[in-house]
């Protein structure tokens, strides 16, 4: 009998070698049989071993649930009833109303955007953050499942048993069972909150959702099972240390016990991850701090977990596979991306030689980061983990590449735009000056998330700042695409500065062509300049709306004196900000653009040939907040229903940091 069978044994008064036999019951300690003890005891006993019992139903029940609803999910996935071929657009032109689709067609979208217009707006934000009511539905039919199955079959009776011996009595209720139930169903939650947070989650293959999406519920999985582990803690404190007799001896001889002990450190890890997951303590420690501290204590505390109930190892187990396959797919994604033929012949390892230029001073600092490595092909919306080992072997940052696949037997070219803001993205700013003319090394891991492609021709793309990267490559692939054909393809881009064009100043001009042959329109707004440059001074908003003025010359970055090289760049951003057919630059002077306006002006414009409406977006957290409640009010299923697609509005928001 191991020492934890033991210790439990003496807990339940109970005397194996009195028994005639054992009682099995999975995940606790053999039950003695027939019951010696006195009848109360006794009594208790039986309460105690019935809600194990039904403590392990409920946990097999829960994920009975979770498989059932991945299970519907992925058939729904499958039967996602499809939009006839579009209906030519002169056609069209000729109804008073939109063209009929089938029946379970515009059901099904019916649901979409009723779902769309209630559930897509955020709610309670000072508590949640920016997520959206659906996001927080969820949570909430998790915490009232849990909530119901912790508290019933619990058997509210109090015994009074006395202690052999003694003339004292042990108090003895269903805490016990209670604090055991919440016990086992954060044991069970474990490889959930795993799961919701792997970068190569059978989650995203299942459903569709890019795993990043997932981190909300992962964060609340995890304070639940925090809450859980200290309830358990504390209920076990109460009965240990003053409900049994005698004290002190009965909580020594308890708290020493080795299963104790890793229950406590099991304690003490599971509160780790919670305080240095909040996000004010990331912003003091940091990102990287946080992720490694994470993967490092969530391994510790699974492992306290197998030591503090072994015979509940299975979830741990499950956990830890979890975790080891998703890093090992990740260091096998790197070895996928740079373990080849070297320039000298023999198989190595090959970094990827990036050329990095910098954009801006300040706080508007920008990196774009270009190199063609061999690497696996990656879709729209996908991202990859960067990492230099200039500045950090140990340290890598996601980023969205705002370059197109690579076509068949082709070098992939990578580009991204990143904002130098503090910590490693501000020291790669200064490593870019200081290579000016030479390449670092890059190492990259992924391509990690789903596939995002747009399932409408009418695509309505937003971006702010550097979330151009998430929708350049979406605008480029649609423009020269015939599925869009029967839409419209526009791409509305909220930029500081007229100079930040420069960021892709080749992909602008590219999008100016298709947008003169009528393939897409593109939409710049500025909102830190009036106007164009004309005097070669510009108007900027610094310090909470305060204007000052810069000498044009500062347009492109490398801080330093001025030079030919630097006209050149200034007079290639009046160029690039000169409006034409399809192209238009919008000057705020310190606003910002209502982004309820846009959508509307473009659902009232997009062609009903184009079907319904889909709105992709990436950039700072309160653009996509307001996109949220604007694209929600677009949608109406009652309209939906009688064929008006332009009333099924969808919004995809990138943001890999929910």
């Amino acid at each position: 009998m191991t020492s934890t069978t033991m210790t439990v044994a003496e807990r339940h008064i109970q005397d194996p070698s009195m028994a005639e036999y054992m009682e099995p019951h999975f995940g606790y300690p053999s039950r003695s049989r027939p019951c010696v003890n006195d009848p109360g005891s006794c009594d208790y006993l039986d309460g105690v071993y019935w809600m194990h019992d039904v403590s392990m139903l409920y946990s097999y029940i829960m994920w009975g649930v979770i498989l059932g609803i991945l299970a519907v999910w992925a058939i729904l996935r499958l039967v996602n009833p499809s939009r006839r071929a579009s209906v030519p657009k002169a056609e069209l032109e000729t109804q008073a109303t939109a063209y009929p689709r089938g029946a379970y067609y515009r059901a099904w979208r019916s649901v979409a955007a009723t779902k769309q217009r209630y559930l897509l707006p955020e709610s309670f934000t000072s508590f949640f953050g920016r997520v959206t009511r659906i996001q927080i539905l969820i949570l909430a039919i998790v915490l009232g499942y849990l909530l119901v199955f912790s508290l019933v079959a619990i058997i509210y009776k109090t015994y009074i048993t006395p202690v052999k011996g003694t003339n004292l009595f042990n108090t003895r209720t269903g805490m016990a069972g209670f604090s055991d139930r919440i016990g086992i169903l954060a044991y069970a939650l474990t490889p959930l909150s795993v799961l919701l947070s792997s970068r190569e989650s059978m989650l995203s293959v299942l459903t569709g959702i890019s795993y990043q999406h997932f981190n909300f519920l992962h964060r609340w999985v995890g304070r639940i099972i925090f809450v859980q582990s200290f309830l358990h803690t504390l209920a076990w404190t109460i009965i240990e240390g003053k409900l049994y007799q005698p004290q002190p001896s009965v909580y020594q001889k308890f708290i020493e016990q080795p299963y104790m002990i890793w229950g406590c450190f099991a304690m003490l890890f599971i509160t780790f991850l919670y305080v240095f997951s909040l996000r004010r303590v990331i912003q003091w420690t940091g990102y990287e701090f946080f992720k490694k501290s994470h993967y490092i204590v969530a391994s510790l505390y699974i492992g306290a977990c197998w030591g503090h109930w072994d015979k509940l190892y299975f979830w741990m187990l499950a956990s830890l596979i979890v975790i080891f396959l998703d890093l090992g797919l990740q260091i096998l994604g790197i070895g996928f991306n740079h373990i080849g033929r070297t320039k000298y012949g023999p198989i190595g390892f090959t970094p990827a030689p990036a050329t990095l230029r910098t954009f801006g001073t300040g706080p508007d600092t920008a990196i774009r980061i270009d190199f063609s490595h061999p690497s696996p092909a990656w879709k729209p919306g996908q991202h990859y983990s960067l990492c230099f080992p200039a500045l950090s072997i140990w340290q890598s940052h996601p980023f969205t590449p705002s370059s197109l696949p690579p076509l068949a037997n082709t070098i992939p070219h990578h580009t991204y735009i990143v904002r130098a803001l503090s910590g490693e993205t501000s020291r790669l700013a200064a490593l870019s000056r200081d290579i000016e003319g030479t390449t670092t090394p890059v190492i990259l891991t992924g391509p990690h998330g789903a596939r995002v492609a747009p399932e409408t021709p009418n695509l309505l793309t937003v971006a702010g700042g550097t979330g151009i990267s998430f929708t350049l490559p979406l605008v480029m692939e649609a423009a020269g695409s015939e599925a869009h054909d029967a839409g419209l393809v526009q791409l509305v881009w909220v930029v500081r500065h007229a100079r930040d064009l420069a960021w892709v100043a080749d992909e602008m001009e590219i999008l100016r062509a298709k947008a003169a042959e009528g393939r897409v329109e593109v939409r710049i707004f500025v909102t830190r300049e009036g106007g164009p440059i004309a005097d070669g001074k510009e108007m900027v908003v610094v310090d909470g709306g305060k204007e000052a003025e810069v000498e044009k010359m500062d347009a492109v970055v490398d801080a330093g004196e001025m030079n030919p090289e630097k006209t050149e760049a200034s007079l290639d951003v009046l160029a690039l900000a000169e409006k034409s057919r399809g192209f238009s630059v919008t000057y705020l002077g310190g606003a910002h653009p209502d982004l309820g306006i846009i959508v509307q002006d473009y659902i009232e414009r997009s062609p009903s040939s184009g079907g319904r409406i889909q709105v992709m977006a990436s950039g700072p957290a309160g653009i996509g907040s307001a996109l949220r409640s604007v694209v929600a009010k677009c949608n109406d299923g009652r309209k939906v229903g009688k064929g008006e697609e332009k009333s099924d509005v969808g919004l995809y928001w990138d943001d890999r940091f929910i």
